[in-house]
C-alpha cells in the first residue's frame, strides 16, 4: 500500500530518471564482445589441439591426471609418419581458402612436401593465429581464412572487399631493422616504438599502386627471428593501420606464438643477403 511518503520519494526518483541520458544502444558493443567471446574460445581450443599435435608428433602419450604434464624440449624436429589429428581440418574454425596464384590454376597440394604431422602443426599455428586476428582487429574485419599450405598468409575481408594479411616469423641471419627514413616523404610515415617491455618495433605505412591508398606494415625481431605482420592491398587502402596490427603484436599470447615458432620454426629461414653482384 502507498503511504504519503511514498509519492515524495517517487516523484524524486522519477526527476532523476528523467535528467539521465538515453541508455546507449548494447547491440553493437554485445555482437562485438560475441566474436571476442568466441575467439578467445577457438583460440584455447586450437592451443589445445597445438599441444596434441606437438605430442604427437614428438611420440609423447598425454594421459589425463592431476599430474604435471611432460615436459617438451624447446625445439624438437617433426617426425615424418606420425598420423595428424583432423582438429583442423576440414571443419576448421577458420576454414583455410586455397588461393591461385594464376586464375584458374589450382595450386598443387602439399607444395613444399611436408609430412601430414608437419602439415597439421602449421595448420594449427594459423588456426591460433586467425583466433586473435579475430579478437584483436577491429571490428570492420569480419572474415579471416588462412591461406591452405601458407603458413604465412591470410586472407580477410572488410567493408566486403578482401585483403591479403600476411604474419611472418622466419629465421634468419640479418637481425636488424632498416632505420625509417631520414627525410620527410609523403608517401612514407615510419615510426619506431617500443613494447612488451624490451621490445622494439618499426611501424610503417607506404604508398601502393594508387594515389592516396596505403599498405600497413608491423615489422620487429624476436629471438632469432624477424616478425612481420603486413597488409598489402591493391588500388585502396589497408583497412589495418600500423597501429591495429602493433595491438595484435604486442598481445602476450601472440609473443608467445612467436616465441614457439622462432624456436619450432613454420617458415623457411630467410636466405642471406647478397651484397653488391
Amino acid at each position: 500500500m502507498d503511504t504519503d511518503e511514498t509519492f515524495p520519494l517517487r516523484d524524486v526518483l522519477d526527476r532523476a530518471a528523467d535528467a539521465l541520458p538515453p541508455l546507449p544502444d548494447l547491440v553493437p558493443l554485445a555482437v562485438r564482445e560475441g566474436r571476442r567471446r568466441r575467439a578467445r574460445a577457438r583460440f584455447a581450443t586450437a592451443a589445445a589441439a597445438f599441444g596434441a599435435v606437438t605430442a604427437g608428433a614428438l611420440g609423447l602419450t598425454l594421459l589425463p591426471g592431476n599430474g604435471p604434464a611432460p615436459a617438451m624440449p624447446a625445439a624438437p624436429h617433426s617426425s615424418p609418419g606420425v598420423s595428424a589429428s583432423p582438429s583442423v581440418s576440414p571443419d576448421a574454425s577458420y576454414p583455410p581458402v586455397v588461393v591461385e596464384e594464376t586464375p584458374g590454376v589450382p595450386p598443387p597440394d602439399n607444395p613444399d612436401g611436408l609430412s601430414e604431422a608437419e602439415r597439421e602443426r602449421r595448420a594449427v599455428h594459423q588456426q591460433r593465429v586467425a583466433a586473435l586476428l579475430d579478437e584483436l582487429l577491429p571490428a570492420k574485419v569480419t572474415g579471416i581464412r588462412p591461406v591452405k599450405d601458407k603458413v604465412a598468409g591470410y586472407r580477410i575481408t572488410a567493408d566486403g572487399t578482401t585483403f591479403h594479411l600476411a604474419v611472418s616469423v622466419r629465421r634468419s641471419d640479418d637481425l636488424t631493422l632498416d632505420e625509417c627514413p631520414d627525410r620527410p616523404d609523403p608517401r612514407i610515415v615510419c615510426e619506431t616504438v617500443a613494447f612488451g617491455g624490451d621490445h622494439e618495433a618499426q611501424l610503417l605505412s607506404l604508398a601502393t599502386n594508387e594515389p592516396g591508398t596505403a599498405a600497413s606494415y608491423v615489422r620487429f625481431v624476436y629471438g632469432g627471428s624477424r616478425v612481420r605482420l603486413s597488409v598489402e592491398p591493391e588500388g585502396v587502402s589497408s583497412p589495418v593501420t600500423p597501429r591495429q596490427l602493433l595491438a595484435v603484436a604486442e598481445d602476450p599470447r601472440f609473443l608467445d606464438l612467436v616465441e614457439e615458432a622462432d624456436a619450432r620454426p613454420v617458415e623457411e629461414k630467410e636466405p642471406p643477403v647478397i651484397v653488391g653482384g
